[in-house]
């Protein structure tokens, strides 16, 4: 039995290596730069991607089409898993994703206990916080996680916020205003830290 070593193979042995860590590192960087917000019950990421058979089960039974798959541009880990979008609808936390994920990707649903991000406000954007004249998300909200301070701008309690997206599917900052690109509103549900 021959065990040496010829060079052809140690040349092609390193170059597999070097190929496998630029790939992993390119696969980093595709990431999108963080995780995006996952539907209810996903939000452990490292269990959820290793249980994600990307099936769009879960996008498909979804009765208030807030679930999308991912894109590339949400980074190449994320394409084609589940991703929550409430500029296309809210959460209702009705429990239908996990009942169709068939590895428990999705699990644990629940209106009181699961928490899909928290509402962050844009100053930016927010129309109450530029002129002062809007409550929409703070009459919107279901569970009172939004209130509105003394100068009638919005406020977000985040021991209340459960991230359903009411508040980003109602806020009407990018109709109203003059139009300044994004897909940012004046409040977005973000991932909680």
């Amino acid at each position: 039995m021959n065990l040496s070593l010829s060079r052809r193979s140690l040349v092609a042995g390193g170059a597999l290596a070097a190929a496998s860590f630029a790939l992993g590192g390119a696969a980093t960087a595709l990431d999108g730069g963080q995780a995006p917000l996952r539907p209810p019950g996903a939000q452990d990421e490292e269990r959820f991607r290793a249980l994600c058979l990307k099936c769009d089960r879960c996008r498909s039974v979804c009765p208030q089409g807030c679930i999308r798959t991912g894109l590339l541009e949400d980074g190449l880990l994320n394409w084609r898993t589940p991703v929550m979008d409430f500029r296309r609808g809210l959460c209702d936390f009705c429990g239908r994703c996990e009942d169709v994920c068939p590895t428990g990707a999705v699990s644990g649903v629940d209106a009181d206990e699961s928490r899909i991000g928290t509402a962050v406000i844009d100053g930016d954007r927010c129309i109450a916080w530029i002129q002062g004249s809007c409550r929409v998300c703070v009459d919107a909200c279901p569970y009172g996680a939004l209130s509105a301070d003394a100068s009638g701008r919005p406020v977000v309690d985040a021991a209340l916020c459960n991230g359903c997206g009411v508040c980003e599917l109602s806020c009407p900052s990018n109709t109203y205003r003059s139009f300044i690109g994004g897909s940012r509103r004046g409040i977005n549900v973000e991932r909680s830290a």
